[in-house]
Order: C-alpha cells, then sequence, then structure tokens
C-alpha cells in the first residue's frame, strides 16, 4: 500500500527550487516499516528511489512508498545492493551474491570472499569490497567479478568503506583519505587524505560539470577544478548523482535530501570553504 509524502523545497530564489527533501524523521514516522533502512540507495531506470530494510524492499516515488520485490527468504539478511548498467538488481546478503529474478524474486549468482561486503558496478563487472572491521581479519580487499571469477583488486590492512568506478580506475576510501587504483595494472595513489579525522563513507562522479563529490557522516566536499570545496558542514551520507543534481541519504537520520543544480552550481560559484589538500 502507497503512502501519501510530499517533497518539502526551499528555494534560493523566488522561482527556482533549490532543495528538496523526499524523507525526513516527519514522513518516515509515517511509513510502516518495522526496521531502519540500510545503508545503500540507488536510482532505477525510471527515476524512482530503492531503499531496503534487511528484509525488504522499497520503492519511493511521486506518491508514496511501495514494498517491491516482496518475498525475500535468504536465511540472511540484505546487506547491500546494486543497480547494474545492465538495469539488474544484485544484492549481497551474507557470503553470496544474488539477482533480482522473477519466480522466485532472487537467484543465486556466486559465493564471495566474506559476508557483509559492500558491492558497487557502474558498467560492465561487478565489485565487492571488505567494509566492516572484523576481529579474525588482517586484510581487506576490493574483488572484481567477471566472466573470469573473482579477482582482487587491491589489498589493505584497513577496511574500505566506499568504492566509485571509472572507465579504468577505481576511487575508493579509507578511514578519512581518498585512493584511486588502476584495475588492469592495480597501480595505487594517493588522492587526498581530509585533516580530520572523519570516514569517508561515499563517493560519486558528476560527469557533466566535471566534479566529483564526497562525503562523510556529517559532512560534502566536492572536488572541481583541482579545487577542494566544502558543499555541506553539516549534512552528510550516501551520495547518488543524477542529471537534476545530489541525492543525499542518511538512515541514521532518517532523510533523503536531493541539493540541485542550480544551488551546486550558481552562476557566482561561491559555494564552499577551500580546504587545505595537506
Amino acid at each position: 500500500m502507497a503512502i501519501c509524502w510530499s517533497s518539502v523545497s526551499y528555494s534560493q530564489s523566488n522561482d527556482s527550487i533549490a532543495t528538496e527533501i523526499f524523507l525526513n524523521r516527519e514522513l518516515f514516522k509515517k511509513i510502516s516499516i518495522d526496521s531502519n533502512f540500510i545503508n545503500s540507495i540507488e536510482y532505477t531506470p525510471d527515476g524512482f528511489i530503492l531503499l531496503s530494510s534487511r528484509n525488504q524492499f522499497y520503492l519511493l516515488g511521486i506518491g508514496g512508498i511501495d514494498s517491491v520485490f516482496n518475498g525475500w527468504n535468504s536465511k540472511t539478511n540484505i546487506g547491500s545492493f546494486t543497480i547494474t548498467a545492465d538495469s539488474i538488481l544484485v544484492v549481497v546478503s551474507g557470503n553470496t551474491l544474488y539477482q533480482a529474478y522473477s519466480d522466485p524474486p532472487f537467484i543465486k549468482v556466486t559465493d564471495i570472499p566474506d559476508s557483509d561486503m559492500g558491492i558497487t558496478s557502474k558498467y560492465k563487472d561487478i565489485y565487492v569490497f571488505d567494509r566492516t572491521l572484523k576481529s579474525n581479519k588482517k586484510d581487506y580487499s576490493i574483488y572484481q567479478i567477471s566472466e573470469k571469477g573473482i579477482i582482487p583488486i587491491v589489498t589493505t590492512s584497513t577496511p574500505i568503506l566506499s568504492v566509485f568506478e571509472l572507465p579504468s580506475v577505481l576511487i575508493f576510501s579509507i578511514e578519512n583519505m581518498l585512493f584511486c587504483v588502476d584495475i588492469k595494472t592495480k597501480n595505487v595513489y594517493q588522492m587526498l587524505a581530509l585533516p580530520q579525522e572523519d570516514n569517508i563513507i561515499s563517493i560519486v562522479s558528476d560527469t557533466i560539470n566535471h566534479a566529483f563529490y564526497f562525503s562523510t557522516h556529517n559532512a560534502i566536499y566536492r572536488i572541481k577544478e583541482n579545487k577542494i570545496e566544502m558543499v555541506s558542514e553539516d549534512l552528510g551520507g550516501i551520495l547518488k548523482y543524477d542529471v537534476e543534481g545530489l541525492l543525499i541519504f542518511s538512515p541514521e537520520k532518517q532523510i533523503i535530501i536531493r541539493l540541485r543544480n542550480n544551488l551546486l552550481y550558481p552562476l557566482t560559484d561561491n559555494i564552499g570553504i577551500l580546504i587545505d589538500k595537506k
């Protein structure tokens, strides 16, 4: 059953919407969901927002939120998910990868190296990564899942918190640092480190305006024209970018907000505070 909601917006000028609030605590209280959302969010091919609790998927759109892919019957919870370039929903549950099907709703794809892994897929292949600190683990890796099998791309001594795929490289975060690894050569170099010890939890790119965004739990930054700028000092979370702007999802704060392009790229671009890259 759909639950009605309204998009709350704040205007930067009289005739342009700058910020859209798709979900907040007040609206969340009206939704009959037994548990909180997990840290995964995706746009569907139709432009809806796909969310998930530990045992149920939800589709958020104009007019309400509906449960979808009913019948999750795995013995383990939904840990993370992504939608591939072929518009296939792929889900990490335990140490297994599933994909959305028809009847049954999900089918097993393959086993993966560990449980509670993160997942991303923007182009041809799927990548899973060790994102959770475990007392029995000494190595944390990003793995490429392709027709050739499961191949480690990079291994570190610290959990990998987020991964973003470009055509030939992966950008990933460890604690407060961003790194880049060449998928073929596996060469790694550090891109930047925040001056404070805040974990970087999400990375996206805006290919139209040639910018990167990354976030902690409490702040959002932008890299544009070799400058690092602060977009928000009091808002953070999981990021997604579409042609209309930057989507911010914080399951802990129970909010989904989109900052539209007219706010992100005003005519006089003075959005942020330059941050020392040392």
